[in-house]
């Protein structure tokens, strides 16, 4: 409902601005001006959110099954990852120059161990 009513608020300044612009008045050439940079914007924002939403990336997420569970930086340069690639919950070390497999574990081993530990070492530490 909100962007309905966003969306016949920037129609009604659309359909405005022509017509105080062929008035020749400074706030309407001003008027119709602020609305083509709030359009151009919305526009840009709409299609990043499509790229972002249906893009390349999205699309081979989808198709290799890969999934970045979390990040954890361990230096300057280095970072543990939990990825989980279909049905395995890979942990890798990752540097600038490499990446390497640190353990491989099954999707349900892996629940199972992060249930041992929350339980032993209580859900925050």
């Amino acid at each position: 409902m909100k962007r309905l009513s966003w969306a016949l608020a920037l129609f009604q300044f659309g359909c405005a601005g022509p017509l105080l612009a062929a008035e020749g008045s400074m706030a309407g050439t001003g008027l119709r001006t602020v609305f083509s940079l709030l359009l151009v914007i919305a526009l840009m924002f709409g299609l990043a959110w499509v790229i972002k939403r249906y893009g390349p990336v999205a699309r081979a997420k989808k198709t290799f099954g890969l999934d970045v569970l979390g990040q954890v930086s361990v230096g300057a340069k280095a970072n543990l990852a939990l990825v989980r690639v279909g049905r395995s919950v890979l942990l890798l070390g990752v540097t600038a120059n490499t990446v390497n497999l640190l353990k491989d574990m099954e999707q349900g081993a892996f629940e199972k161990t992060l249930s041992e530990f929350t339980t032993t070492t209580g859900p925050h530490q």
